[in-house]
């Protein structure tokens, strides 16, 4: 794992280095997809003796572009960098994306801020990558002649999966449906969201079945329903049944991710942890009474510990699930 560079503005950049191979796009979820192009991309860098920098943008550019049209967010900021440094990625460039920075014309985006501040010797996009002022620049363009034989253009093709090309539009459908399996088939890894547990009104803990709830603002939650999943704290994977939605039997509006860890009594106010969720196991419900949610959430633990074990016969507890 490499440690990072994070820079807000290709200004803050200006020649610091003397050689990078620029992988350019959102990335929004790091699919499968995203992962084949920043490892060819990182096997371009080391060749070339350069440092690995990806381009990407926030917000998203149709906030600006299109208002009203900007896709739900995946991943939030901190978990795309600590996944990019996995990656290794040496430089990330999250280019604040305002009106100014919309107008700034296709050569110059080339010429100005990739050949001259970022010292570009090798540029990685998608086959569809579009830039510059109401996108005027793309693939073609940039084999045109605008390069100068100062960096070399490496076209990446879409990687496939069986059903079909990886996009971050087809996850966030699947994350809206609550289909965590199919999620984890093009991300590569469970879905996870990220956050400080806060103190709630502690409903869980008055029923026998405490739970963290999880300050999450970067990023978008899965489907309203019970899931079984895995609670990262502290380097340690601990199962939980994690909940998404408004807990409508408690006549609620307001929407929560909470975790009730399985065997767990430490006390994690204030702590950040990951929720990892693995499979949908049932919708948000009303029950007639207190008794009768309790006995169903003594039957969702259950539920969860076997679909847990199945995902490699292991144990419920602690550092021991191998993911």
């Amino acid at each position: 794992m490499s440690k990072i560079k994070l820079y807000r503005d290709y200004r803050e950049i200006k020649k610091k280095f003397s050689r990078t191979a620029v992988a350019i796009g959102n990335f929004d979820g790091l699919h499968l997809g995203h992962k084949g192009l920043l490892d060819y991309a990182k096997k371009l860098s080391i060749k070339n003796e350069a440092l690995l920098l990806v381009f990407t943008f926030y917000p998203h550019p149709l906030r600006i572009i299109r208002p009203g049209n900007e896709p739900q967010k995946i991943l939030s900021f901190r978990s795309k960098i600590r996944k990019m440094s996995v990656l290794g990625v040496d430089i990330v460039l999250i280019q604040r994306f305002n009106n100014l920075f919309s107008k700034i014309s296709a050569e110059d985006f080339v010429v100005k801020i990739l050949l001259g501040y970022l010292n570009a010797v090798q540029i990685i996009v998608g086959e569809d990558f579009r830039f510059g002022y109401k996108r005027k620049g793309d693939t073609e363009y940039l084999n045109s002649g605008v390069l100068k034989n100062k960096a070399k253009l490496n076209i990446v093709e879409p990687i496939k999966g069986s059903g079909g090309k990886y996009s971050s539009s087809t996850v966030r459908d699947l994350i809206n449906n609550g289909k965590m399996e199919m999620v984890k088939s093009i991300l590569g890894e469970f879905y996870e969201v990220e956050g400080v547990v806060v103190k709630g009104k502690q409903l869980g803990k008055k029923l026998g079945f405490p739970t963290a709830n999880i300050n999450y603002l970067d990023c978008m939650a899965p489907q309203d329903g019970i899931y079984a999943g895995f609670v990262l704290h502290q380097g340690k994977y601990y199962g939980a049944a994690l909940s998404s939605g408004t807990r409508p039997h408690f006549e609620g509006n307001e929407r929560f991710l909470e975790a009730h860890i399985l065997d767990f009594k430490e006390d994690i106010y204030g702590r950040r942890i990951r929720a990892l969720f693995v499979k949908k196991i049932r919708d948000e419900s009303v029950f007639e009474d207190n008794d009768k949610l309790k006995k169903q959430i003594l039957m969702d633990c259950l539920e969860v510990k076997n679909i847990l074990r199945k995902e490699g016969n292991l144990k419920i507890n602690g550092d021991s699930y191998g993911l």
